[in-house]
């Protein structure tokens, strides 16, 4: 009992992590940065650690992922159409497109995972990935204005962008989201606990913090702005599925003695290091395709 609610502590302040760094990056830094690492996969590795069988549990997350990836497209391109609320206030808002995408990734997931065993395997879905993301590059990726597309990083110190993540998130309004957040994590985390590594595959892999992210730069942000990280979120799942698959053929090998510390050690690592590969990739592709588009 004590080892499960340490894990779901550890998911917990995981995820919140990475919610309020997408929100930053995506409000003043890297916006397709932020696109690419709205699927991240920190609880999905959680998932595939903790869940007993780490291959069943990757296998189910594999589709889920290609739909996360969809979702969090569209919702870039139609939150604000389907919730206006026009008047409304911002936390309003971002409350309402939090549970229209919810209810229809609710709606959708369980069906992908109720009928994995009629979907390719994982290379069949890194194919699939791959296809879509090269049709919506090709169709919606942003061309650059005449005087730069305001994407660049801005060139602070690492004092000055603590201030500024301090001030994003430290008034009332940025207190009240992530209290909201860690709501819906809580309910998703109870939820989680009824059920068999197929379906604990599929909680795992619930986009929560990209959700959250995109819902709370939808009241923040430009929409031109905002469908930067449309260009390049897509392609994130490729990675996250690779991730997934490399992990979980590590997790499977484990000696029974120290597996949970040697996992845990094995999957920092493979964090910091696929958050070091966006971040070097990411821009270098984006003035690839950039160029491509002048």
């Amino acid at each position: 009992m004590t080892d499960d609610i340490a894990i779901a502590l550890a998911k917990l302040l995981l995820g919140l992590a990475v919610f309020v760094m997408l929100g930053y990056l995506g409000k003043f830094y890297d916006k397709r940065i932020a696109g690419v690492l709205l699927t991240f996969p920190i609880l999905n590795s959680i998932g595939i650690l903790t869940g007993g069988d780490p291959l069943a549990v990757a296998d189910s997350i594999y589709a889920v992922v290609v739909f996360n990836g969809l979702i969090l497209f569209f919702m870039i391109g139609f939150c604000a159409r389907l919730t206006a609320l026009d008047g409304a206030s911002p936390n309003i808002k971002l409350v309402a497109r939090i549970a229209v995408w919810m209810a229809i990734w609710a709606v959708c997931a369980p069906l992908i995972t109720a009928f994995r065993e009629n979907l390719p395997g994982i290379a069949g879905i890194l194919l699939i990935q791959i296809a879509i993301a090269a049709v919506a590059v090709l169709v919606v990726w942003t061309p650059p204005h005449a005087a730069g597309n305001g994407n660049a990083p801005p060139r602070l110190s690492a004092g000055q962008h603590l201030r500024a993540l301090i001030t994003l998130w430290g008034d009332r309004s940025g207190v009240l989201r992530m209290a909201l957040f860690v709501l819906c994590c809580v309910a998703l985390f109870v939820v989680a606990q009824f059920g068999n590594a197929k379906w604990l595959g599929m909680f795992s892999a619930v986009p929560l913090p990209g959700l959250f992210a995109i819902a709370t730069l939808s009241v923040m942000n430009a929409q031109e702005d905002f469908n930067l990280m449309r260009d390049s979120v897509l392609i994130g799942p490729i990675g996250v599925n690779l991730f997934n698959w490399l992990y979980a053929q590590f997790v499977a090998r484990l000696p029974a003695a120290g597996h949970g510390a040697l996992g845990l050690i094995a999957l920092v690592a493979m964090l910091i290091a696929d958050a070091t590969l966006i971040f070097w990739i990411v821009p270098r592709m984006s003035a690839t395709l950039d160029r491509v588009r002048q």
